[in-house]
């Protein structure tokens, strides 16, 4: 009975280091658009994403590169340079994690490549690269830290060369930062599962 106790806690243990966190960006994979093998669309809005200028958001799927992650991936310089932007509802005060996957389009100079992040209209910087001798599946993973204000707006704005091709996007998240004493309940978690185990190993 004790060995199945101190499996069910060890499991809890780790259960709680490796639970992924909640992802609250709607569709930042782009799945949920239906977008046949080998083509693209452009629209003016997607399911959670809306254009907030420019031309629209281009959906791709095996079109100059593949996705990141599932299918489907996004470039903002559609018929032009365009922004999209999503609103998320956090909890004030707190960390986030903002990741998404970028990647240069091929055969495109980084001139017309960036696409610039902002987190309530304030820019958190500039992604590009340089795709000339690049295949569109070179994807590189960014990362900024964020704080939640209760309600918050997520855009991308593409800001290089508005010639119709520029950088890639996928697989958005924005996710809360475990706060430390998750980690303490974790590790304590473990020391007590050390402590019971050490102790019958010493009664026998």
């Amino acid at each position: 009975m004790n060995k199945l106790l101190l499996a069910v806690a060890l499991a809890a243990s780790f259960g709680v280091a490796h639970a992924g966190p909640t992802n609250l960006v709607v569709d930042g994979s782009f799945e949920d658009q239906a977008q046949a093998a080998g083509s693209w669309n452009v629209y003016n809005a997607i399911n959670g994403w809306t254009t907030v200028s420019g031309s629209g958001i281009e959906v791709r799927n095996a079109v100059a590169g593949n996705a990141f992650d599932g299918v489907n991936f996004v470039e903002l310089d559609s018929n032009s340079n365009s922004a999209m932007a999503q609103t998320l509802t956090t909890t004030a005060g707190s960390l986030y994690t903002l990741s998404f996957a970028y990647a240069a389009r091929e055969g495109v100079s980084a001139g017309s490549n960036p696409i610039q992040v902002f987190w309530n209209n304030l820019s958190l910087g500039t992604v590009t690269g340089n795709g000339n001798s690049a295949d569109g599946s070179g994807w590189q993973l960014f990362n900024y830290a964020v704080t939640g204000t209760g309600s918050d707006t997520l855009t991308f704005r593409a800001i290089g060369v508005s010639d119709s091709l520029g950088g890639s996007l996928d697989a958005v998240s924005v996710s809360a930062v475990p706060e430390a004493s998750t980690y303490a309940m974790m590790f304590a978690g473990l020391v007590a599962i050390g402590f019971s185990v050490g102790r019958r190993r010493t009664q026998r």
